[in-house]
């Protein structure tokens, strides 16, 4: 069989290598993880041919990501014969069979009655306690060796102690730790263009420390600024839609940084309260429609579908209005929602180099902004929005899907070279 040579750090080699039957990395971003997770794994694969393996994720997506970016570039690398269904997510490598499966609650009884003898959990800290226990539960055959590899937590998060009670070696490594001089350098180097404070000391040195609570986006307050709508120049109409109202941003780019990046302003903001979203969409397009830039409508995706007792989705509600008005507009609703924790490290990248603006006038977006809170995931916190008088998150999403839509491709996050951030 083909090999592939690599660097390993101490703690690599003794998740991947190593008798030990129990081994966890508790690691900061970019400290080498789920690499060693897939090396892991292979490495059973010859150990314990013939034998079923088991890789847990948080999600099934999740899961299927870690295949496609770790798992078969290393099969192909090794010139190892393999098929992927990925509708189960059973992978065959040899005659050796791997499941791929989510911790999830209405998931998790898929691998109640089923033995394994090897297991590898990723991002252990994001399951709930009872279904890690059934995933530790389960590896009972051959070796039994079991692998975790997380990013840290909140100092009194239950992973801690239950690794603990059950006798893992335990590696708790910052992106400093990783043997690739270059890449740690360069990806420090992007981690601290986007993150400060708490957040930083979790994700580069790998320190537990609770996120909850913690406002979500630093915005500077220099960022507010006089920003008139420039009649001239193209609009971007954001939509977030929800059933208190209809959050509305509007913006335009507003020039160009040294480096030709561009800058944004958010120019207006609407909280729309009209009976139906046609008549909130009829109300902006008569607003707008003398306006002689391109007027750009983007936003939530997932009003992109009709449902069972609707002729027409929401979107093609709101593009029927304009049209009907008499107001041209383009459409950059994405298929699919991006994933949040990426728009909020793009929204904070943007954030940190001064690409964005606010208009002193406009309160909605910046209160929201500035309002956001983190989840204990590091995530948004939208416990609020539907109780009287709590903070209110939604014309925050509107920011996030503009500041994504214009640098998506820009912040260092969204390179393809760059590790997932």
């Amino acid at each position: 069989m083909d090999t592939v040579e690599c660097t390993l750090a101490d703690y690599q080699d003794d998740l991947i290598c190593s008798d030990n039957r129990r081994v966890a990395i508790i690691g900061a971003k970019g400290c080498g993880k789920t690499w060693a997770g897939a090396r892991f794994l292979l490495n059973q694969v010859t150990k314990q041919p013939n034998e079923q393996h088991l890789v847990m994720l948080n999600t099934l997506g999740q899961a299927r990501d870690v295949f496609y970016q770790d798992i078969e570039p290393l099969l192909q690398q090794l010139n190892w014969p393999y098929h992927f269904n990925s509708q189960p997510c059973n992978l065959k490598v040899f005659n050796t069979i791997i499941h791929l499966r989510s911790a999830e609650s209405d998931a998790i009884e898929r691998i109640e009655s089923i033995s394994y003898a090897s297991g590898w959990s990723d991002e252990a800290s994001f399951y709930d306690f009872e279904s890690f226990k059934i995933f530790v539960s389960r590896i009972r055959n051959g070796s039994s060796i079991v692998r975790v590899t997380s990013m840290p937590d909140e100092p009194d998060h239950w992973m801690y102690d239950i690794l603990s009670k059950g006798k893992f070696v335990i590696h708790e490594k910052s992106l400093r730790d990783n043997p690739d001089k270059n890449f740690r350098e360069n990806y420090e180097e992007i981690l601290r263009s986007i993150y400060n404070d708490s957040q930083l000391k979790r994700y580069l040195d790998g320190s537990r420390v609770s996120l909850a609570g913690l406002g979500l986006f630093g915005i500077d307050p220099n960022s507010r600024q006089p920003t008139e709508i420039d009649k001239k120049e193209d609009l971007y109409i954001f939509w977030d839609f929800n059933v208190a109202y209809r959050a509305v941003s509007v913006w335009q780019i507003i020039g160009k940084d040294h480096q030709a990046t561009p800058i944004v302003a958010c120019v207006e903001s609407h909280q729309m309260k009209k009976q139906t979203v046609y008549d909130d969409a009829i109300e902006l397009a008569r607003l707008y429609q003398t306006h002689e830039g391109t007027i750009y409508l983007g936003g939530d995706a997932s009003e992109n579908k009709r449902s069972s007792q609707t002729t027409e989705s929401i979107w093609q509600t709101v593009r029927r209005a304009f049209k009907e008005e008499g107001v041209p507009i383009r459409s950059v609703v994405p298929s699919a929602n991006p994933n949040v924790k990426d728009t909020i490290q793009c929204c904070n990248w943007a954030f940190k180099q001064k690409l964005v603006r606010f208009d002193v006038n406009e309160k909605n977006v910046y209160n929201s902004l500035q309002a956001c809170r983190a989840d204990r995931y590091g995530e948004i916190d939208k416990s609020g929005d539907d109780k009287p008088g709590g903070a209110k998150s939604h014309e925050a999403d509107t920011a996030r899907y503009f500041l994504w839509h214009i640098y998506k491709r820009l912040y260092p996050g969204g390179k393809s070279k760059v590790w997932a951030i």
